[in-house]
């Protein structure tokens, strides 16, 4: 086919330009699944142009192997999803503060961390200290202060110490469990050097520890305003 702007904008050069934008899509996905569809469909439209279009037999060949090494990866992928197994505890946190998550994602997060059980009375994060570990409260109460006043609770389904667990600053308020509690528990370490290797599992952590922090200042705000604020 002669290289002209006729040529590049016909009907056969738009199938040629399907391959390059569909892999340019598939570039874009948060995704490993999303991903691969993206190359593999790539891949399909490169093949029918390179041999219904431009009759280029080594095109061919390297998107007939850009598409099987994607199949293979993508059967892989779907193999490994299937065979995560998460416990109903395990579901239930992944529903109520990392939703988005795909099974295979929640299984890598959910082995850098352990459950614990905690009496009432433990404190977890002081005030003006680093947060060394990210909470999830599976069952039990935690109390918040701030300047020895309450500013909150922590019930079921929350995380506790998603404020500075990413950013390393010191915490604003202490949080102490106010009764038998069952906790999934990350060192703050462990969740850092985590996050930096996997992007798509950073993305939505970051996502719903910003959605965790607007419903709990709005809390606070509420509870420092029926206290008469933080003044001592």
């Amino acid at each position: 086919m002669e290289l002209t702007l006729e040529s590049a904008l016909s009907s056969n050069g738009l199938l040629g330009h399907l391959s390059y934008v569909l892999l340019i899509v598939s570039m874009l996905s948060r995704t490993m699944f999303w991903l691969r569809v993206g190359v593999i469909g790539s891949a399909f439209a490169g093949i029918a142009y390179s041999l219904l279009i431009i009759n280029d037999p080594v095109a061919v060949f390297w998107e007939s192997l850009l598409l099987i090494v994607n199949l293979f990866q993508l059967v892989r992928l779907i193999l490994a999803e299937r065979s995560v197994f998460l416990s109903n505890e395990e579901s239930e946190m992944v529903r109520n503060v990392f939703s988005g998550l795909t099974d295979l994602e929640a299984r890598g997060l959910i082995d850098q961390s352990f459950w614990i059980d905690r009496q009432a009375g433990i404190e977890l994060i002081r005030e003006g200290n680093a947060v060394e570990n990210l909470f999830y409260l599976n069952r039990g109460m935690a109390e918040v202060r701030s300047r020895d006043k309450i500013v909150g609770h922590c019930k079921p389904g929350e995380l506790i110490g998603e404020g500075t667990i990413l950013s390393s600053d010191r915490a604003t308020g202490t949080v102490t469990l106010s009764a038998n509690s069952r906790l999934w528990c990350i060192p703050a370490p462990v969740l850092r050097a985590y996050l930096k290797r996997s992007r798509s599992v950073r993305s939505i952590v970051d996502q719903r520890i910003g959605d965790a922090l607007k419903s709990k200042l709005l809390a606070s705000n509420i509870a420092l305003s029926e206290a008469g604020g933080l003044t001592r």
